[in-house]
């Protein structure tokens, strides 16, 4: 289950990954995106995965990579933190980090949700 929120406090969109996230559950939520026109176009996001687990192969990244550069192609930046608590999580969470990041993609793995939240404030961005 994924659900999404704005936090307009922290302009940071606050996901939670809870029980089984599948591989379409993720291709969805990333295809979302490209619907939310009342997001900042430079936008920080946060992916709390630390009670998820995952029903999907590490082939699945790419699709993910492809849902990504689609639905994200109409912001000039997005960055986005994921709190995981796994090894299994972690491993998976960095390799996607390895294959999507690039000049309007910022992906950071985190252990603990302060970590998380203090990357994402640290990134200054320019006046829209």
């Amino acid at each position: 289950m994924i659900h999404s929120a704005y936090n307009k406090e922290l302009n940071i969109v606050e996901t939670q990954f809870k029980e089984e996230v599948s591989m379409h559950d993720i291709v969805d939520y990333l295809l979302a995106f490209k619907d939310k026109t009342s997001y900042p176009r430079q936008l920080r996001t946060l992916i709390d995965a630390r009670d998820a687990t995952f029903s999907f192969s590490y082939k699945a990244l790419k699709s993910f990579n492809k849902a990504k550069t689609e639905s994200l192609k109409q912001y000039t930046i997005v960055v986005s933190a994921v709190v995981i608590n796994s090894p299994a999580t972690a491993a998976i969470s960095t390799l996607y980090g390895a294959i999507a990041r690039n000049k309007k993609y910022k992906y950071k793995v985190f252990s603990t949700h302060e970590a998380a939240i203090s990357w994402l404030q640290g990134f200054e961005f320019l006046a829209e």
